[in-house]
C-alpha cells in the first residue's frame, strides 16, 4: 500500500470523558514542553501531526488519520514509560496506548 493513501486513512476512536481529558492533557503537556522549558533547544519539536490531533481533540473530534494517530502513540509511548508525575494516570495512558496501537494496527491488516 503506498504512503500516499495511508496517510489520508483515518480512524475513530471510542473514548470515555476520562480518556479523552487525558488525551488531551497529555497531547497538551507535549505540545507545550519546548515552551515551558529553560533551554528550548533541549526539546524537539512535536510533530505538525500532533499539533493536528490537538486540535481535532480540542474541538471533540475523535478521528485522527494514520499519521495524527503515530504522532500520538509515539506521545503516549513516551509518558507511559515516564516516572514522573504521570504516575497518578498510568493505567489511563496505557489504556489509551493500547486503543491507539489497535487502531493502527486493524488499519494495516489486509482485506480479505
Amino acid at each position: 500500500m503506498s504512503s500516499r493513501s495511508r496517510s489520508f486513512r483515518s480512524s475513530a476512536l471510542s473514548l470515555s470523558l476520562e480518556e479523552r481529558w487525558t488525551l488531551h492533557h497529555v497531547v497538551l503537556h507535549r505540545i507545550e514542553q519546548e515552551e515551558t522549558a529553560t533551554n528550548a533547544t533541549d526539546v524537539e519539536s512535536p510533530p505538525l501531526e500532533l499539533f493536528q490531533a490537538f486540535d481535532a481533540i480540542d474541538d471533540g473530534e475523535l478521528r485522527f488519520t494514520d499519521a495524527q494517530l503515530e504522532a500520538i502513540q509515539d506521545v503516549l509511548a513516551e509518558y507511559q514509560r515516564s516516572t514522573d508525575w504521570w504516575e497518578l494516570e498510568r493505567s489511563r495512558i496505557e489504556r489509551l496506548l493500547e486503543r491507539v496501537t489497535t487502531a493502527l494496527e486493524s488499519d494495516r491488516l489486509p482485506a480479505n
